[in-house]
């Protein structure tokens, strides 16, 4: 609990531990007046009346349809919810354009209130110092009151911002509120932040719909309010995404790469999300030892609820409501263009053919390769081209113990053997969930033998076909390995019999540095990243030419760090060439570590093994045996 107790206020809303407010508020408001006066402004001039066109602005507001959804209803509730007269609401893009304003009649007719109109420009080049521009090139909450105002001609007025993060961290927009009142500065305040943090809340349950929203805090009592850490997690238990709160909370822990669920907390996926979806609140430990309060957010249709609104509204307000109807059924018909698989490369093409007649005859698809090469990617492939729209569970060999492989494959029985409907009581049970569909079965390596005949059990059942009223089908097997059929062999943990029971198409996969369809497959990863870059032709020279040792899981790394690190959209060859983390090089010790030919070596294989799973800290932590504190200490300069 002692990572939680300074992170959150009395009112359970996430705090700044930084410097005292106030002398943080005054050296932002200093720095943006020297800002003012080097743009040539002067105080006791007029701001500029920055306004764009009509054309512009209906273009603006399209592009921002999307967030504007979630807006508008939260300018609404913050119009109702600021009391007294001469105000205004507001939402304005990350240019600092307003799209939208709400204003109460006597704010209209004074100078500031003609001058916030949508298409008004209002970042501090043109109107000076004010909240709106200051929230946004601060990228923090802010107030500018009375004379903190650059121009004297806006001097009455007090001005509340707060802008509006999406899921990667950047501004999407920013919510203002303005009035002439000098008092309640800070209560004004927490309702804009309030409505920013619904807003950003909103977009990320929207982001991730087809996820399962896991909703947890230090305090029970706080799990309702916005306060709360969002976790985003798909029905395999690997995190999709992570809200503002989920980041702060969970300091210490990657969340960057996609982590499972029992990376981050003590308990499995598995053992919770049952409980979760029955509406239970669950306490647990994260992986760090902090206790949290956790329960999940229903996925129930998105709805309005309509307030009593202020005179002077209704005809703004309904039609705003029917502009969010037009978007909604827009964007009911928009799909998101899922992952492609990529697989041009002749040789692995061959056996992806031979795999998927395996399947039709009832055969095992066994895949090898190297950690990286995609093979979970592949049997998900497999499956989805051989069942289509049927159902595909992923088994993970590293889950299974002697003591618990009977309850997570069949569930909760009272008897052993075959899964059939009157053993598998328990909805849990993965096999259960694979009925009629394919079970894809990684890390075989490590199974204990008394699993392999279990599996060899279900083979031959599936088969002979050996199933009636009582036995439910199984439409095909999928297995991998890191490791080929031969080096399984000469494992003395690994049964001859399973071995043969395996025996159907193998498939083999080419290092990255194999493949003929590198090209292809960098830009796949690179859409899947961020759709809106691209890879110049000597760029994507330069990465070809390279090696790489974490093959694809390494590849998609690289080009995740060259998005976030690249100006512009076009990723050139300068960017890697600058940076030598980036090469697929001979892996160096740390400069300290170099010195010792024992921490040479040490340092040298946490860097190896990081850069073969693709940077997952977690799984070079469980399989080296060493502690993240010690993982992250030797790729601190990777």
């Amino acid at each position: 609990m002692d990572k939680f107790a300074t992170a959150f206020n009395q009112d359970g809303f996430i705090q700044n531990t930084a410097p005292q407010e106030a002398g943080l508020q005054e050296s932002s408001i200093s720095s943006s007046w020297a800002r003012c006066s080097s743009y040539g402004l002067k105080p006791a001039d007029k701001p500029v009346d920055a306004v764009t066109s009509n054309v512009e602005l209906y273009g603006i507001q399209q592009k921002n349809e999307r967030i504007r959804k979630f807006v508008l209803p939260e300018l609404q509730l913050l119009y109702n919810q600021i009391a007294g007269t001469n105000f205004m609401v507001a939402y304005a893009d990350t240019s600092g354009i307003v799209l939208d304003a709400f204003l109460d009649e006597d704010f209209k007719k004074s100078d500031a209130g003609r001058a916030v109109i949508p298409g008004s420009i209002w970042t501090e080049d043109y109107r000076g110092t004010n909240a709106l521009g200051l929230a946004l090139h601060s990228g923090a909450p802010q107030i500018v009151a009375g004379k903190d105002h650059f121009f004297k001609k806006l001097g009455n007025l007090s001005c509340f911002a707060a802008p509006i993060y999406g899921q990667n961290n950047e501004i999407v927009g920013v919510i203002d509120a303005t009035s002439d009142a000098a008092s309640r500065q800070q209560h004004t305040l927490a309702l804009v932040k309030l409505a920013s943090k619904n807003v950003e809340n909103r977009l990320f349950i929207d982001q991730f719909s087809d996820s399962s929203i896991l909703v947890f805090h230090a305090r029970h009592e706080y799990l309702s309010t916005t306060s709360a850490a969002l976790l985003a997690i798909d029905d395999h238990g690997f995190i999709d995404g992570a809200n503002t709160n989920a980041k702060i909370m969970l300091n210490g822990l990657n969340l960057f790469n996609k982590q499972h669920f029992g990376d981050i907390f003590s308990v499995p996926f598995s053992t919770v999300i049952n409980r979760l979806n029955s509406d239970e609140i669950i306490r647990i430990q994260d992986a760090m030892g902090s206790e949290v309060f956790m329960s999940i957010k229903k996925n129930i249709a998105k709805r309005i609820v309509h307030l009593p609104i202020k005179s002077g509204l209704n005809k703004n307000l309904q039609y705003e409501q029917s502009t969010i109807n037009v978007v909604a059924k827009k964007e009911a018909h928009h799909e998101v263009t899922p992952p492609e698989y990529i697989s041009e490369d002749p040789i692995l093409k061959r056996y992806l053919s031979f795999a998927e007649n395996a399947l039709k005859h009832q055969l095992p698809v066994f895949i090898s390769g190297k950690r990286g090469t995609g093979k979970n990617a592949t049997a998900i492939e497999l499956a989805k081209r051989f069942l289509q729209k049927k159902a595909y569970i992923e088994i993970d060999c590293t889950q299974l113990t002697t003591e618990n492989y009977e309850k997570l494959l069949f569930g909760a029985t009272e008897k052993r053997g075959y899964f059939s409907q009157e053993t598998q009581c328990h909805p849990l049970g993965k096999l259960g969930q694979a009925y009629g569909g394919v079970a894809i079965i990684s890390n075989i390596e490590i199974l204990p033998e008394i699993i392999q005949h279990t599996i060899i059990q279900l083979i031959e059942a599936h088969q002979e076909n050996r199933f009636d009223d009582k036995f439910k089908s199984i439409g095909g097997f999928l297995f991998s390995s890191q490791y080929s059929i031969h080096d399984l062999q000469s494992n003395i943990n690994m049964s001859a019999a399973f071995l043969e029971s395996l025996i159907g198409a193998q498939v083999q996969l080419p290092d990255l540095k194999q493949r003929t369809d590198f090209d292809k497959i960098a830009i796949e990863l690179l859409r899947q990243i961020s759709p809106r870059h691209q890879l110049s032709k000597a760029s994507m020279d330069a990465l070809r030419s390279r090696d790489w040792p974490g093959h694809i899981g390494q590849l998609k790394k690289v080009l995740r760090v060259l998005v976030a690190t690249t100006e512009g959209q076009i990723i050139r060859n300068a960017s890697i060439q600058t940076d030598q983390t980036l090469s697929g090089s001979e892996v160096l010790a740390c400069d300290a570590c170099a010195q010792s030919s024992v921490r040479k070596e040490s340092c040298k294989l946490i860097k190896k093994t990081w850069l073969e799973t693709g940077g997952n800290v977690s799984l070079v932590s469980r399989r080296l045996g060493v502690s993240r504190t010690t993982v992250y200490k030797h790729i601190k300069d990777v």
